[in-house]
């Protein structure tokens, strides 16, 4: 289930995802896992992680990096910034602890399309 619904959403983003290049899955009787590099149309990486259980996300991260490695943004929920209005769903943006209202891979992947303009 985990690894057709990532496939499901890199096929309705193949305009900006070019390659699923590396994908780990686990799953057991509850819980899935999901770890995978998407590598983007113009040299940028997404990496995601989540972690589902039954059929509802739990725990996410979505890393968005430029080709050095170097961090455009990053979403996550782990609660450690009780601060940001959206707790525990949050983006890291440069140095900045910022609000989230991507809660999974499609919005994210959306919320990059628009911020490159293809949107």
């Amino acid at each position: 289930m985990v690894e057709t619904n990532l496939r499901k959403i890199v096929d309705e983003y193949s305009d900006i995802v070019k390659l699923i290049e590396k994908l780990e899955i686990s799953e057991e009787e509850q819980i899935s896992k999901l770890k995978a590099k998407l590598r983007l149309f113009d040299g940028t990486i997404l990496w995601v992680r989540e972690v589902w259980l039954k059929e509802k996300i739990e725990a996410y991260s979505y890393y968005w990096l430029r080709p050095d490695e170097t961090v455009i943004i990053g979403w996550d929920n782990a609660p450690h910034h009780r601060e940001v209005i959206s707790f525990p769903h949050h983006m890291h943006v440069g140095e900045k602890i910022e609000p989230s209202s991507q809660r999974d891979l499609k919005e994210v992947l959306g919320y990059i399309k628009d911020f490159l303009g293809l949107g």
